[in-house]
């Protein structure tokens, strides 16, 4: 009798620190993703001026997460995006002449590093949220999005076993808070396409 019920506590403790590992295991993901952005003025500026219109952004990027109970998780990563900025004359675009003065569109890069918390709704559907750590590598200093911004988000993910797929709309804000002054925020809807898998 003894015996069984020392093998049923070591049952128990053996199962209790699987259940343990299995709601405090790490994940890794990678995704690409797509955005439709708007260069957003902070203030109008009188008779109009030269601003951007975002086209074409995409990124690609990976996150780290630490699950720390059934419902709630931490994640970190590293994010690279680039989109082709046009010009924008006041309110309108750019005519044929004004074109020949200005160069059809310009590079936009930036590099995030975001630390969000996300919390598992069901257990294929979650959301997720946090700052951002932005700075962007094109040199153009009138839209400068380099700062804190955020990303809130909402999530469908399927393992099977260690690997799965997901998908992940999204709103990102950028330059919430700059790093040097600018007048225009950078907005995304955007979609992420992954592969996560289970360490």
């Amino acid at each position: 009798m003894s015996k069984l019920v020392v093998s049923l506590k070591l049952f128990l403790f053996l199962f209790g620190v699987q259940t343990s590992q299995a709601q405090n295991s790490f994940y890794g993901k990678v995704y690409y993703g797509i955005s439709d952005a708007a260069l957003l003025v902070k203030e109008e500026v009188v008779g109009g001026g030269l601003s951007y219109d975002p086209e074409g952004l995409r990124e690609f990027g990976f996150l780290l997460g630490k699950e720390l109970s059934k419902t709630w998780a931490i994640e970190a990563g590293l994010n690279a995006a680039s989109a082709d900025f046009k010009y924008v004359l006041g309110h309108r675009m750019v005519s044929a002449h004004e074109s020949t003065m200005l160069p059809p569109s310009e590079r936009f890069q930036m590099l995030s590093f975001p630390v969000l918390v996300r919390y598992s709704i069901f257990p294929f559907l979650y959301v997720n949220a946090g700052p951002m750590l932005d700075i962007q590598r094109s040199k153009n200093p009138d839209y400068n999005q380099s700062g804190i911004g955020y990303l809130l988000g909402i999530g469908a993910e399927h393992y099977l076993k260690k690997v799965g797929v997901f998908v992940h709309p999204h709103f990102k804000r950028h330059a919430t808070i700059p790093f040097e002054s600018t007048n225009y925020n950078l907005n995304e809807f955007g979609v992420q396409f992954g592969l996560a898998y289970k360490f």
